[in-house]
């Protein structure tokens, strides 16, 4: 009997104990679930929903903030389109573009037939270009007429003689600024440091720019009157300048425009493709390839005269 009544004591005791501390086992489990919930990651753009477990956490609910949008400025541009020019094909055989020639460009007033003042040269350039035409190469003035080949619906060429500095320093600039490109003939015995004549250098950038150079002799004699000067004059002079300035020496002009067969015909012996010469006409043939029409452009002309040499046929 006094063993019964000491289990029954220590028994009370142990269950008081329990009681007192709380530990339930649901509790430790509730606890650790509540834990759990708290640490879940919060997504600004969703409305996290309560644990099933943890009844007392609060609803958080995020709110976008409206961000005032500025307007995407509109940038206006204007864009200037150059017309290609109209290319047709030219048969062999027969070429139409004025060829027209120069001397000297300078001054504010011309004072002499082979002196263009700069004003005056500045208009006419402008007229050009007013009226359609388009200035290409002798070259391909030259394949057009002897093979065929595309050419602007107006050419025309821009000659220049005897090579002086003018030239490089007035006619240059303003052909550049329309991109006509130009045939300067050189006399040869003149580019190698002569006063008032280009040096060739000057050639060279001019030919980067798209110039054509051709030969207008040696030492511009004319030949008509001695023809034992041929040799240097024609060949020579072309030998050289195709050395000095590394390129192609395709046309001769002829000094003073003078011609008779045998000088023609030694022209085409050194192996130039043409020979230009002095006229009137716009229309050039297989039969004056050797002397080309070239209009020269006198220094007192208006231009209204300019222009009526080019309308004239």
């Amino acid at each position: 009997m006094r063993k019964s009544s000491y289990l029954f004591v220590v028994f009370f005791v142990f269950i008081g104990v329990l009681l007192l501390t709380g530990c339930r086992p649901g509790n430790a489990i509730s606890q650790n679930q509540s834990a759990t919930s708290t640490t879940s990651p919060q997504n600004p753009t969703h409305t996290i929903a309560p644990s099933a477990t943890s009844t007392h956490l609060p609803t958080l609910t995020a709110t976008a903030t409206e961000v005032p949008m500025t307007p995407t400025p509109t940038l206006t541009q204007t864009l200037t389109l150059t017309p290609t020019p109209v290319r047709v094909y030219n048969e062999p055989g027969q070429i139409t573009a004025p060829i027209l020639l120069y001397h000297h460009v300078y001054g504010e007033v011309s004072t002499s037939r082979y002196q263009v003042s700069l004003p005056d040269f500045e208009s006419q350039m402008a007229a050009l270009k007013d009226m359609g035409y388009t200035a290409i190469p002798i070259s391909l003035f030259l394949q057009a007429l002897l093979e065929g080949a595309e050419l602007p619906e107006k050419p025309i060429v821009i000659t220049f003689d005897d090579g002086h500095q003018s030239v490089y320093e007035n006619a240059f600039p303003v052909m550049q600024s329309y991109d006509f490109p130009g045939v300067f003939y050189i006399v040869a015995n003149r580019i190698n440091g002569s006063p008032d004549f280009v040096t060739a250098e000057q050639l060279k950038e001019m030919i980067n720019a798209g110039w054509e150079v051709g030969s207008h002799g040696y030492s511009h004699l004319d030949m008509t009157l001695n023809h034992s000067l041929v040799a240097k004059e024609i060949g020579q002079s072309k030998t050289d300048l195709e050395y000095a300035l590394s390129t192609k020496v395709l046309t001769f002009a002829y000094p003073y425009g003078t011609i008779d067969p045998f000088t023609a015909q030694k022209v085409s012996d050194y192996g130039y493709r043409a020979g230009m010469g002095l006229g009137k006409a716009k229309t050039h043939t297989f039969n004056s390839l050797f002397y080309l029409n070239r209009i020269e452009i006198y220094g007192e002309f208006t231009l209204d005269q300019f222009r009526e040499v080019l309308a004239n046929q």
